[in-house]
């Protein structure tokens, strides 16, 4: 893959991550516990697939796209 194009899909890829985390601190502060917690396993799946199989991959392959603050 291009480095550019790894470079784009890593800068969307965090994006999304962000928007995600920014989901669930939405539901947090304006639903019910148990609404929040169910929302919050759902996001975390997701978030879990995305970086353990699409960014990990992207990262195994582009090491140079990887940001310095991905842990």
């Amino acid at each position: 893959m291009k480095t550019e194009v790894a470079q784009e899909l890593s800068n969307q890829l965090s994006d999304i991550l962000r928007q995600l985390d920014n989901s669930v601190r939405l539901v947090m502060e304006n639903c019910k516990e148990e609404e929040f917690h169910s929302f919050r396993e759902g996001i975390g799946k997701v978030m879990g697939v995305l970086v353990l199989d699409v960014m990990e991959p992207l990262y195994a392959t582009n090491p140079e796209v990887k940001p310095a603050d991905y842990t």
